[in-house]
């Protein structure tokens, strides 16, 4: 165990997830000091599910699907964001 917790659950980094969620959420209206609070929220849940891991706090079976679940949406973000760039730049809107 480290002194501080590593900001990422696997191989997935929270602050970026984070903010490609924040994205996706303004894409459906989400707007001002919303935004913030998203932002806050999802920071506590995905960092604390980060020092959970890295000190041993939560169940050792719970670990791989949380572990499955924060990649899943690493991936379903990333991918949506991807779309979105190639849809700005090359497509019509």
């Amino acid at each position: 165990m480290t002194e501080f917790a590593e900001l990422a659950i696997g191989s997935v980094a929270v602050i970026p997830l984070v903010l490609g969620i924040v994205q996706f959420l303004k894409k459906f209206g989400l707007d001002g000091n919303w935004n913030i609070v998203a932002s806050v929220v999802l920071g506590i849940v995905f960092g604390g599910l980060a020092y959970g891991i890295d000190q041993s706090l939560l169940p050792v079976v719970a670990i791989p699907y949380i572990k499955w679940a924060v990649y899943a949406l690493s991936v379903g973000f990333a991918v949506a964001g991807l779309y979105d760039i190639g849809k700005t730049r090359f497509g019509t809107q």
